[in-house]
């Protein structure tokens, strides 16, 4: 007979005792808190020392027909799985690439009543982020959307099996009057061109990448604009749009290409700290939006109700922005909003379920992961 898996945390103890695991050691004199390291794959200075603990547990577990990149992700999902909570990620990190994790209350509880010995020796670490305290397993799940919804929305996001199902809801506003709504289901982005009334074809569009979903700006004789001046600038920038602006979708970042005569300015904010325009590009495409970027964020928000992330991008064309002089969108000739909608989504899932409730408790949808396990394994595909 085979013999029995050991417990993950009493096994996880014994290795960090050992101190047989580079890396692998206690983070605070009462032995509650572990460091474990993490290093990306793709680094040039990665080495099999690396992923000794994740293989370890892979072999014991009988799951070492699998590469490292899930020895890494089966690891962590055990963690999760028997209430170890993450305090600190530095997997970032340059020098010394790891993440901090904190053992389960009950376990915590025990080693208090013990004899206290020094821990092993190990790189210096950050002091802990702070952390909401996690709810008992029996405490309802306040105000969090219905699981059946939650479950369509991440399927509809492939975040199981992570991929770019990314849409795009683009509004444009002529100083601050909403002009156009178009929503636009394409992987690969769109351009925005603007076409004269009496044209029934797009030239610049014909010559720009197929692929991408064309969105049209309105002249000013489609529109009501009263301020005789506001409309001659307005229609001069259009008129310059030529071959237009370009957002694209490759691999894990929206970028910006603009190919016309009126330039383009992007934030990611409709109200931003600076006033230090941000042209876009017309050299060649331009990272404006890291998806990588937007998980982590999000992932914190989750965990400790840190920065809310953001999910638009925000273009003023043939105008600097953000604004040197700190004038408003609402006084742009041209602004577009671009949002995200997918990670629109996400964001509003966490807040409507509190982010303490989505990360001390376990949603159970079908055989699904949770939305904080979804996240990290979403994280894991885009690093790899």
């Amino acid at each position: 007979m085979a013999a029995s898996k050991p417990l993950l945390i009493p096994w996880l103890i014994e290795q960090i005792d050992s101190g047989r695991y580079p890396g692998v050691n206690w983070a605070n004199q009462e032995r509650t808190e572990f460091c474990i390291p993490w290093k990306h794959g793709l680094r040039q200075d990665s080495s099999d020392d690396d992923v000794r603990i994740f293989k370890a547990w892979a072999e014991i577990s009988g799951a070492t027909h699998t590469d490292a990149s899930v020895w890494k992700r089966n690891f962590r999902s055990a963690l999760r799985a028997k209430g170890c909570e993450r305090i600190t990620d530095k997997s970032n990190d340059a020098a010394y690439p790891h993440k901090v994790f904190r053992l389960p209350q009950r376990e915590q509880r025990r080693r208090y009543q013990e004899p206290v010995v020094n821990p092993t020796p190990g790189p210096p670490l950050a002091s802990p982020m702070p952390t909401v305290e996690n709810l008992a397993e029996d405490t309802p799940i306040q105000g969090i959307v219905d699981k059946d919804v939650l479950e369509q929305s991440l399927m509809g996001l492939n975040i199981y099996e992570p991929q770019q199902g990314t849409q795009f809801k683009v509004s444009a506003y002529y100083r601050g009057v909403k002009v156009l709504e178009q929503l636009v289901e394409n992987n690969a982005g769109f351009k925005v061109l603007f076409r004269p009334e009496n044209t029934e074809s797009s030239s610049a569009f014909a010559r720009s990448d197929p692929g991408l979903t064309p969105i049209y700006l309105p002249g000013t004789d489609q529109v009501t604009i009263y301020d005789r001046t506001q409309a001659r600038l307005t229609q001069q920038i259009l008129d310059k749009l030529g071959d237009g602006l370009e957002v694209l979708v490759g691999g894990s970042s929206v970028y910006g290409l603009r190919r016309g005569g009126s330039k383009s300015y992007w934030s990611l904010c409709k109200f931003p700290n600076s006033n230090i325009p941000q042209e876009v590009s017309k050299q060649e495409r331009q990272i404006l939006y890291s998806m990588k970027d937007f998980i982590q964020v999000l992932m914190n928000f989750i965990s400790s109700g840190g920065e809310s992330p953001s999910f638009s991008l925000f273009f003023c064309i043939g105008e600097k922005w953000p604004d040197p002089e700190h004038k408003p969108w609402e006084k742009k000739l041209i602004m577009l909003e671009v949002i995200l909608t997918s990670l629109e989504l996400l964001k509003l899932i966490a807040v409507d379920g509190g982010a303490s409730s989505l990360q001390s408790v376990q949603l159970q949808i079908s055989d699904k992961p949770s939305l904080m396990d979804a996240l990290e394994q979403w994280m894991d595909t885009l690093e790899s």
